[in-house]
């Protein structure tokens, strides 16, 4: 039995209006609420073939070396102005190819070709004693172009990998723009091995910036707290050591085995 909300008058069943008042009659069902419809399900992006990465890296190379990217500018930013350099890094969207083929691969042919031109064109001086072999050149400038292409991959996949033991972001894309930036030292450096072991001293003093470069950028790439930065950076060093002796023993069995038979005859 319902009642009029208004004069308190008996409401007949199914009327609209208070017979008494006209007051309109108010009901208390509500309206049906339909549920949302289901969301569609995802759509899988179909992978990009390799040959199109092969070709947007080989693009990013050519552009690179042509100087229609700021290499240059990033270098010396990252040399001379290090902590102004890292702000600014932090503001890219991370892009694995341009780091690889537009930057580290460029960077990573000036030690390659310094080894090949001084183990295959000048020649080594020992005990009065000039050689020089020019696949012993090439071998160990493969050997210096791998392992540093490889080598800063691997590093930005222990970077990223410890990243949550120091409270950092866990992101490949970051962590690989830590790696690829704070290599930079020790690939300009490269040009030295031209001078043979007299620049070994200045090399390991270069080696050390690098490492500087590192623990200034990991607070502003990784959000790594600064009382965590000394644990974060040793820690990634001894991983990285590890991890250097053996990929160098590897390509240095690889390369032997690929140049066995050459003679590249020494000349004295």
């Amino acid at each position: 039995m319902k009642f009029c909300t208004s004069c308190g008058a008996e409401l007949k069943p199914g009327a609209k209006f208070c017979a008494s008042c006209g007051t309109p009659v108010v009901t208390s069902e509500a309206p049906s609420v339909q549920s949302p419809p289901p969301p569609p399900p995802p759509a899988y992006q179909q992978q990009e073939p390799v040959y199109n990465q092969a070709r947007e890296a080989g693009n990013t190379f050519a552009n690179a070396v042509s100087g229609n990217t700021n290499l240059i500018q990033r270098v010396i930013g990252i040399l001379v102005r290090p902590k102004q350099e890292w702000a600014v890094i932090a503001t890219e969207q991370p892009n694995t190819t341009k780091l690889i083929a537009g930057y580290a691969l460029i960077l990573a042919l000036i030690p390659a070709l310094s080894a090949l031109i001084k183990f295959g064109v000048i020649g080594s001086s020992f005990m009065g004693y000039t050689y020089r072999s020019l696949s012993t050149g090439i071998s160990t400038g493969l050997i210096q172009l791998l392992s540093a292409v490889i080598g800063v991959y691997l590093l930005a996949w222990v970077i990223d990998m410890l990243a949550p033991s120091f409270d950092s972001e866990k992101n490949f894309g970051r962590s690989l723009q830590v790696a690829v930036y704070s290599s930079t030292p020790q690939w300009v450096a490269g040009i030295l091995l031209l001078l043979g072991n007299s620049m070994s001293i200045l090399i390991m003093l270069i080696g050390l910036y690098a490492i500087y470069l590192f623990a200034v950028g990991l607070p502003v790439i990784k959000n790594t707290p600064q009382q965590k930065v000394v644990g974060y950076v040793v820690l990634t060093i001894i991983a990285m050591i590890v991890i250097a002796v053996v990929l160098g023993l590897v390509l240095a069995a690889v390369m032997g085995l690929f140049f066995a038979g050459a003679t590249g005859g020494f000349n004295f």
